[in-house]
């Protein structure tokens, strides 16, 4: 083979091996690079996705707290409401079941004897024009047993106030299935005591019973299905309440 070939196959082969050097050098570099900024780019968005699940997870977290505690707080009330505006409505429902009782007993002033009549007028519940009047009363048992009644009804009529007030404005807590039967109970209280006072206002002869015969008939019943269910939701309420504390 001339010489000239020689060297050219010689250059040419230095050449090539130059160029794969090259390129395996590039090559090096290019995968060096890329692995590192690949590297660098997944670690980035790692930490991107942990930064965002951690902040899911806190928000999370704040939102089941405040729910548990809003939960704790709203059965704790309903615990509190409970007991008492049942009180107040046995209170209001027990003396209304005396006042419109149609058996009454009233003691005989007429045989009394002076000094233990004026004991008794003096030391009654009757407002202080009502004694003024009954001492002067001819048929002072007449009298004495209207104003009597009358004195009864504003009684119970306020405490039925204090029930029903109380009752409407801390009715938020209290379940929808009891507190029907709360309004039951008071929708007939209220009318027995308004056909009680239509009777006294106009006398015998507009005497109706209507009202006060489903107050006594159905009052009791109601009554106990009432305090069943308190009870009942009571026991709920506390168990919902302190295992909602040792959630927290």
């Amino acid at each position: 083979m001339p010489e000239i070939l020689k060297n050219l196959f010689a250059l040419a082969g230095g050449g090539i091996a130059i160029i794969v050097a090259v390129g395996g050098f590039s090559y090096w570099l290019f995968k060096q690079f890329s692995e590192k900024w690949l590297t660098a780019k997944f670690n980035e968005r790692l930490e991107d996705y942990k930064h965002k699940q951690q902040r899911e997870l806190e928000e999370l977290r704040f939102k089941i707290n405040a729910l548990m505690d809003r939960t704790t707080k709203l059965h704790q009330r309903e615990f509190d409401v409970l007991p008492e505006v049942w009180g107040k409505l046995v209170i209001a429902h027990g003396n209304a079941q005396g006042l419109l009782s149609a058996f009454q007993q009233y003691p005989d002033l007429d045989r009394m004897p002076p000094d233990q009549q004026t004991e008794f007028i003096d030391s009654s519940t009757l407002r202080d024009y009502q004694k003024q009047e009954l001492r002067r009363a001819t048929n002072k048992n007449e009298y004495y047993q209207t104003a009597s009644r009358w004195v009864r009804l504003w009684e119970v009529r306020e405490l039925y106030r204090d029930y029903f007030i109380y009752q409407r404005k801390n009715g938020i807590f209290i379940r929808n299935e009891i507190k029907s039967t709360f309004k039951e109970i008071s929708d007939l209280t209220h009318k027995a005591l308004v056909e009680y006072d239509f009777e006294l206002s106009h006398g015998g002869e507009f005497r109706q019973w209507d009202a006060r015969t489903k107050f006594s008939e159905q009052g009791d019943k109601l009554m106990e299905n009432l305090e069943t269910m308190v009870q009942q939701r009571l026991w709920d309420s506390q168990t919902a309440t302190l295992g909602g504390a040792g959630a927290n």
